[in-house]
């Protein structure tokens, strides 16, 4: 009778210990292909921002030849706009893969190297409307760590 009980909570033990690795690797890839994802949406903007970019660079130019140079200075503050923003969707993708580099590393606590990087992110969701996987970023990273990271927020990831 004791044996039986005994072999009854070794199977429970490790069921349970399997069903655990397993909610902890869906959890896991569940997290990397949120990043992943995150990190392919940032990729395709930027070459969308880069043309962009490219082609008022040529219409500065152009206006600058012809001698509408007031129109020119306008296209300069659009041009540094482009360039801020893509300053910033670069951030982003660093801080992306920082994480996605140490997410193994991250169960219930923040590793040191991580925390600046996780908290921009969370920071960046509310900034970055046309990247919707960064607001699942921000909801999964709060869960997991809280308010606890916003002292380690860099502000230079803001959008604008």
């Amino acid at each position: 009778m004791k044996l039986l009980a005994f072999i009854a909570n070794v199977i429970r033990k490790l069921f349970t210990n399997m069903s655990e690795a397993l909610l902890k690797r869906k959890i896991y890839k569940k997290r990397t292909l949120l990043i992943k994802g995150t990190l392919m949406r940032i990729a395709m903007i930027k070459r969308r921002q880069s043309v962009m970019r490219k082609h008022y660079r040529s219409d500065i130019a152009e206006l600058m030849r012809i001698g509408h140079n007031s129109d020119a200075f306008a296209g300069v503050g659009r041009l540094y706009v482009y360039e801020n923003m893509l300053l910033s969707y670069e951030f982003v993708e660093r801080y992306c893969t920082l994480v996605l580099n140490q997410l193994k590393a991250m169960n219930d606590e923040c590793p040191g190297e991580c925390k600046e990087a996780v908290s921009s992110l969370m920071y960046a969701a509310a900034r970055f409307g046309d990247v919707p996987e960064l607001g699942e970023v921000r909801s999964v990273f709060f869960d997991m760590f809280g308010n606890s990271l916003e002292s380690f927020v860099n502000k230079e990831v803001s959008c604008c």
